[in-house]
C-alpha cells in the first residue's frame, strides 16, 4: 500500500470563547446563575455590582403568587427577586443564628450519652431524627453496651424510620465494643420502637403497619381484621382482591370496608414527620400577565443589569509593563464577554418564553386540557434557531403563571391524530384521561378500552395501549385495582 501527503480543504464550524460561554450560560438555571455571577464579580476587577434595585425589570404583584396554584409536581411559587441588601455590623452583632442554638443529646462511642456542639442538623433530616430518638433513649435507664447497640441501630435508620441493616450488619459495626446475639438486639430494637413515633425502627412495611397497629386501642373498629390482612395477606390487600381477602379472614363486607379504611389511615413513612424533607423553592424566569385582554411575557429579573464593566482600569493600559497591560486586557474582554452573554441569555429566553405562549394560548385558561403540541423543532423553525438552542432555554427555566409556576419543558409535548391541524396533544390527552378517572363511580371504574373509545368520540384519536402508557406514567393504578370494597 503507497502512502502519499494530499492536501484536502474543508469547511469546519468551531465555537469561539465567546459563543461557548454563551451557550453555557443559557443553560444555566437560576441559582446557578446566581453562582456564577457571584463568581465572575470576585475573581474579574472590572465587573462590580450595579445594585439589585436596578436589577428588577418587573416586580411581581403578590395577587399573582397568591391567587396561582402549585403546579403538579412543583412547590409553591416563591417571589420573583430572591435577592438582598448586605446585612450591617449592627444586625449580625444582634442577629441570633439558628446554627447556635442547644442539640438533643448524641451517644458517643462509649457508650455515654452527651451534647454535641457546634455540628448543624439543619440540612440532614436522617441525623434530626436519629438525634431525637437519642435523646429520648437517654431517659431510659441504659447499661454501656444497650447504649452502643442502640446507638448502632439508630445509626442505621433512614429517612422513612426503618432499620437498613441486618444483625449481622450491626454486629459488625460493634465488632471493636461487643459481640451481641440476635436476641440483645432484638430487645434494643423493641426498645426503640416504644419511645419513638409509631412504626419507627421497624424493618420494612409490614412491620413499620403492624407496631402502628398495635400502639391503638384494642377496641379500634377493623383491628383485628387490619393485623391479619397486614401480617398475613398484604398481596391480596395490594391486588385490591377483596373477594379472596374475605375468604381468607372470614369477614363480612362490612368489617372488611372497616379494615382497609383502618390501613389507609396508617403511614408508611413514620420518619418524615419528625424529619420533613424541605420545600424546594423555585424562582420564576419569566411571568405571563394579561394586559388589556393580551397575554404578555416579562422576564422576572434582568441579571445583565446587576453587573457592569468598570472602566476605571483601563488607564492602566498605558503602563510600560507588559504583564500588566496582558492582565488588564484580558480580563476586560472576559468582562464584556460575560455581561454580553448574560444579555443574549435573556433575549433567547424571553423570544422563547413568548414563543411559547403564543402558542399555547389557551393553556391559561384552561390548563393541560388546551395545551397544544409543540415540539423543540417546531419552536426552533418558528424562531429560526436550532433545537440545542432552545433545549438549552428552557432547561430549568419557570414560567410563573396564573394556574402557577411551571418548567417551560411543561408546554411541549407530542401530537396526537396524525399530521392534521386538529391534533391534541399527549398531554392534553393525559389531562382529559385524569379528569375521566377522578370522576368515575367507585362502583364500576372505567376501564382502558373504554376511556380510548370515550377519547376517541371526543376527537383524540388514542389507543388503548396508549391509554394504558399515560395512566402509568400518572401512576394511576388499572381498573381493576381501582375498584372500591363498596361494588362488591
Amino acid at each position: 500500500m503507497k502512502h502519499a501527503l494530499q492536501l484536502r480543504q474543508t469547511q469546519r464550524l468551531q465555537l469561539n470563547a465567546q459563543l461557548t460561554q454563551s451557550l453555557r450560560v443559557l443553560q444555566l438555571s437560576r441559582i446557578e446563575l446566581d453562582l456564577e455571577i457571584r463568581s465572575a464579580l470576585d475573581s474579574n476587577p472590572f465587573l462590580e455590582e450595579t445594585g439589585f434595585a436596578n436589577a428588577s425589570v418587573v416586580d411581581i404583584d403578590p395577587d399573582d403568587l397568591a391567587n396561582s396554584t402549585a403546579s403538579p409536581g412543583a412547590p409553591s411559587p416563591s417571589p420573583a427577586d430572591s435577592s438582598f441588601d448586605a446585612p450591617s455590623a449592627e444586625m449580625i452583632a444582634n442577629e441570633t443564628r439558628w446554627d447556635e442554638g442547644g442539640y438533643p443529646s448524641y451517644m458517643s462511642t462509649d457508650g455515654e450519652f452527651s451534647q454535641e456542639p457546634d455540628r448543624s442538623v439543619w440540612a440532614d433530616p436522617v441525623r434530626i431524627l436519629q438525634q431525637r430518638l437519642l435523646a429520648e433513649l437517654a431517659l431510659q435507664r441504659l447499661s454501656p453496651s444497650e447504649a452502643l447497640m442502640a446507638n448502632a441501630l439508630i445509626g442505621c435508620l433512614d429517612e422513612r424510620g426503618y432499620v437498613t441493616a441486618s444483625h449481622l450488619e450491626v454486629r459488625a459495626i460493634l465488632k471493636d465494643h461487643l459481640c451481641p446475639s440476635d436476641e440483645e438486639l432484638d430487645a434494643v430494637l423493641q426498645l426503640i420502637q416504644s419511645v419513638g413515633l409509631p412504626g419507627i425502627g421497624a424493618r420494612d412495611l409490614r412491620e413499620c403497619l403492624l407496631l402502628q397497629l398495635k400502639r391503638l386501642d384494642p377496641l379500634t373498629p377493623g383491628l383485628a381484621d387490619a393485623v391479619v390482612i397486614i401480617d398475613s395477606h398484604m398481596d391480596l390487600l395490594a391486588a385490591h382482591a377483596y373477594p379472596a381477602l374475605m375468604e381468607k379472614i372470614g369477614t363480612s363486607k362490612e368489617d372488611l370496608a372497616k379494615a382497609i379504611a383502618l390501613i389507609q389511615s396508617l403511614d408508611p413513612k413514620p420518619g418524615e414527620q419528625i424529619s420533613p424533607k424541605p420545600t424546594e423553592t423555585l424562582v420564576p424566569d419569566v411571568i405571563a400577565k394579561q394586559v388589556e385582554g393580551h397575554w404578555t411575557v416579562r422576564l422576572t429579573r434582568r441579571d445583565s443589569r446587576r453587573i457592569r464593566v468598570n472602566d476605571s482600569y483601563r488607564d492602566y493600559l498605558k503602563t510600560p509593563d507588559a504583564d500588566t497591560r496582558k492582565y488588564i486586557k484580558d480580563h476586560l474582554r472576559d468582562a464584556q464577554g460575560f455581561v454580553k452573554s448574560l444579555e443574549q441569555r435573556e433575549q433567547t429566553v424571553l423570544r422563547v418564553a413568548e414563543a411559547i405562549l403564543a402558542i399555547q394560548q389557551n393553556f391559561m385558561h384552561s390548563g393541560d386540557h388546551g395545551l397544544k403540541p409543540l415540539t423543540l423543532h417546531n419552536l426552533a423553525d418558528t424562531l429560526d434557531i436550532h433545537e440545542s438552542t432552545v433545549s438549552r432555554a428552557i432547561n430549568q427555566k419557570y414560567l410563573l403563571t396564573p394556574l402557577g409556576v411551571y418548567p417551560l419543558k411543561h408546554f411541549f409535548s407530542v401530537g396526537l391524530g396524525g399530521d392534521t391541524e386538529d391534533r391534541v396533544s399527549a398531554r392534553a390527552a393525559k389531562a382529559r384521561i385524569r379528569k375521566v378517572i377522578e370522576c368515575e363511580p367507585a362502583e364500576q371504574p372505567i376501564s382502558d378500552g373504554a376511556l380510548a373509545k370515550l377519547l376517541g368520540a371526543e376527537g383524540i384519536p388514542i389507543a388503548r395501549r396508549t391509554v394504558a402508557k399515560y395512566r402509568d406514567q400518572m401512576n394511576i393504578p388499572p381498573a381493576t385495582q381501582r375498584r372500591g370494597i363498596r361494588s362488591l
